[in-house]
């Protein structure tokens, strides 16, 4: 299974550095917002994605699939988190069932 990461370019650039295979960029634009969406869609039918990292804010731009697979994560981009902590830490329990802890 493939982990899939959509991002601003800043976030995108990282996780190709950290070795991410499978990274898609997207600007604010309406057209770049449209790739979005249908790039997400892709990757849900693409049936080889496992986990779909998305950045917060682009997530926030357009309505989130309610998927059982693959799982979708919204991670913060390089200004942060949006959510806080609390909701972060229960957003991984939810996901991969590990608490996280100080």
């Amino acid at each position: 299974m493939k982990v899939a990461v959509m991002g601003d370019p800043d976030t995108a650039l990282g996780f190709k550095l950290a070795g991410a295979h499978e990274v898609y960029s997207f600007g604010d634009g309406p057209l770049e917002i449209e790739r979005l969406r249908n790039k997400l869609r892709e990757l849900i039918e693409a049936g080889d994605v496992g986990i779909i990292l998305i950045t917060e804010p682009l997530a926030q731009k357009i309505e989130m699939p309610d998927v059982k697979f693959p799982i979708i994560l919204q991670v913060p981009d390089k200004s942060g988190s949006r959510f806080g902590e609390a909701q972060l830490r229960e957003i991984v329990r939810r996901a991969i069932g590990v608490e996280l802890k100080r």
